[in-house]
């Protein structure tokens, strides 16, 4: 018999469910989320997916109504990408994010268009399979989705970025990203999984403004820390990012942070305003975790259940190592529809 487990799709294009029936809720964003459950028994070395994949197990991601072909970051609008309501009772972003026509704004578009074009192109189409998930998961929290542009910014997309310490999707500190609930050790590094990393950095942002009422603050503590921006507000007597940048109370590269990310989300808000063509057609977001008490390497598990293995590392982003930890607090995440095969290879290499 196969393993417990609790079984997560995230499908982006389509909308079904096994097993349960999920209402349709308000669309927000041009896909579908696709969340299935379905729990077995056996007999076989394996535990229930306890918390499996933890942001997700939380609540229901609200299903979306296809229109016409999937276009990553078509016209993220904000009335578009911040719905009116929020999973199991969370609240929803209803700040609409104003980005006003500062100078340093104007300047980050433009270098945006031109000589970051290379770079915006890039970072487009590698967020092609996360951009839905991430962005919802930062409306959960009352987050603007438009500040998925930081991502842009920080890491263009790449889970392998790293930068004085700082790494993953949204170069989150070590230290930071465990206050906020994620593994990082020498085995994982759960600041390269796009929602998990995701779920940390929504926290974090929406802490900034709840203290500072603004999201121009929150982005520059962001990037400096409140210390050292609760000393220039403190000094300067203002509360205004661009105030204090006019008055150069915040280091140089806080003062160009933030208009640099508002330039990002004023791009992604309507790409074709800025040069940049709709990207049609979704990669496929989707996965079967299942938590093993065997510290099992990646590469054995993919000749088990026949797939590349960078497809393995792709879904595993977290395991540093390419193999399940000693002591197994992780989730191994399974190509959906793979589970069968891995069941048996599973239950024969690993009998009692």
């Amino acid at each position: 018999m196969a393993p417990d487990s609790r079984f997560w799709r995230h499908q982006l294009g389509e909308a079904t469910n096994r097993g349960r029936k999920y209402r349709l809720l308000k669309a927000t964003l041009p896909v579908f989320l696709l969340f299935t459950l379905i729990t077995t028994q056996s007999k076989a070395k394996t535990e229930p997916v306890a918390g499996s994949c933890s942001v997700l197990a939380s609540y229901t991601f609200r299903h979306k109504t296809l229109q016409g072909n999937y276009t990553a970051l078509a016209s993220l609008s904000p009335s578009k990408i911040i719905p009116s309501t929020s999973p199991a009772g969370r609240r929803s972003s209803t700040i609409q994010m104003r980005i006003p026509k500062e100078p340093a704004i104007q300047r980050y578009i433009r270098h945006l268009e031109d000589e970051g074009r290379p770079t915006v192109l890039k970072a487009l189409e590698r967020s092609r399979p996360y951009l839905p998930v991430m962005t919802e998961l930062l409306d959960s929290h009352g987050v603007p989705a438009e500040l998925i542009a930081i991502v842009l910014v920080e890491s263009c997309f790449d889970r392998e970025a790293s930068h004085k310490g700082a790494g993953g999707y949204w170069q989150l500190l070590a230290a930071t990203a465990r206050r906020f609930g994620l593994r990082v050790d020498r085995w994982v590094d759960e600041r390269r999984d796009p929602v998990k990393s995701t779920e940390a950095a929504a926290k974090y942002l929406r802490l900034f403004y709840d203290k500072y009422q603004s999201w121009e603050l929150a982005l520059a503590a962001y990037n400096v820390g409140d210390g050292k921006l609760d000393k220039a507000v403190e000094r300067c007597r203002t509360s205004d990012f661009w105030e204090l940048a006019r008055r150069r109370a915040l280091p140089e590269r806080t003062r160009a942070y933030v208009p640099k990310v508002l330039a990002a989300a004023k791009i992604m808000m309507d790409l074709e305003a800025h040069g940049f063509e709709f990207l049609h057609g979704t990669p496929v977001y989707d996965f079967e975790p299942v938590r093993v008490q065997s510290p099992l390497k990646l590469a054995e598990i993919a000749r088990w259940i026949n797939v590349p293995l960078n497809t393995l590392q792709d879904l595993n982003p977290s395991l540093r190592l390419g193999v399940l930890p000693p002591d197994c607090d992780v989730n191994l995440n399974l190509p959906s529809g793979a589970r069968d095969n891995f069941d048996l290879a599973y239950n024969r290499n690993h009998r009692r």
